[in-house]
């Protein structure tokens, strides 16, 4: 058993990816992801009822991170990892293609608002993904408490070609397990539910495979006044951009805190501007990672660029 109740939590701004799940649980076995697993019932009951599966879950809020991994140690699990990024970056990026057994969604935030449509899992790219990621005859399964919602992530399933049955339905008791649906159940109020299982493959394209260097610039001379300007400018690239939020001096050395927006997945981190025998060096700060997207990659070019003289 693991000893450490926060050791179930991966970064993997640290490791190549896609990841060796080999690696991460020491064993092969058949993958299952939850998206935004919440307190994380559903995800530790199905891990304990399958323990000859590794299980990977996905939540951007730091407390439900820890509260699943007091749960896991509880359990004494050790087939569960989970990770504090957004769900669909990390299905994209984290995996091979045809590698995933069993995705699930529970009560995703519908984000009703048309002002947020995009942040919705009902789009043709997480679609795309799902289909991208499981396995043949693997399935991807969606629950909510809003009708509309679900029915339009059957609509883009269908209209992907990648999915030969696709089953929608309602659910008027307790199906998963969880506190938040038991609530819902005892206010007389039902769910809805979206299962597809794949029978066609779909590639996308991957932002960070491949990386294994940081990138740097190394640079002559630096225009320190040009470098404390940067101070909330704004660059943009053709896949997103890039704030700059602060600039900090040392003796030797400028860090600048820069906020990246690609496609709704935004990361912070520094870039390092520091100050060697043969010139200076611009390079991601390695005590703040951020995943090497095109943005970031970007981000660290451009500085190198604006500050020369």
């Amino acid at each position: 058993m693991n000893k450490n109740v926060f050791s179930y939590c991966i970064d993997a701004k640290k490791l190549t990816l896609p990841i060796d799940w080999r690696s991460v649980f020491n064993r092969e076995a058949e993958l299952v992801v939850e998206l935004g697993f919440g307190n994380g019932e559903f995800l530790v009951n199905l891990a304990k009822e399958n323990p000859s599966r590794n299980y990977v879950g996905f939540e951007t809020s730091l407390t439900s991170i820890v509260k699943i991994q007091k749960k896991i140690q509880v359990e004494g699990l050790e087939n569960v990892r989970v990770f504090i990024v957004d769900g669909q970056f990390g299905l994209r990026e984290f995996f091979e293609d045809e590698s995933i057994q069993e995705i699930y969604v529970n009560f995703p935030c519908p984000w009703p608002k048309k002002s947020h449509e995009h942040r919705r899992f009902t789009n043709e790219e997480f679609v795309r993904i799902v289909a991208a990621v499981l396995k043949k005859n693997g399935f991807f399964q969606l629950t909510s408490d809003v009708d509309w919602y679900v029915h339009d992530m059957a609509k883009l399933i269908e209209a992907s070609g990648c999915f030969g049955e696709i089953f929608v339905w309602k659910n008027e008791r307790v199906v998963l397990g969880t506190r938040y649906e038991k609530k819902w159940f005892s206010q007389g109020k039902v769910s809805f539910t979206v299962k597809a299982v794949k029978v066609n493959h779909r590639r996308v394209e991957r932002w960070t495979w491949g990386e294994i260097t940081m990138p740097h610039v190394h640079v002559k001379n630096v225009d320190v006044e040009k470098l404390l300007r940067l101070k909330e400018q704004v660059f943009h690239h053709e896949r997103g951009v890039f704030v700059v939020k602060g600039v900090y001096a040392s003796e030797n050395e400028y860090l600048l805190r820069i906020v990246s927006n690609e496609s709704n997945f935004q990361q912070r981190y520094f870039v390092s501007v520091e100050k060697k025998q043969d010139g200076w060096l611009v390079k991601l700060d390695p005590d703040a990672l951020a995943y090497r997207t095109y943005v970031v990659k970007f981000s660290v070019r451009k500085i190198a660029e604006v500050i020369t003289t």
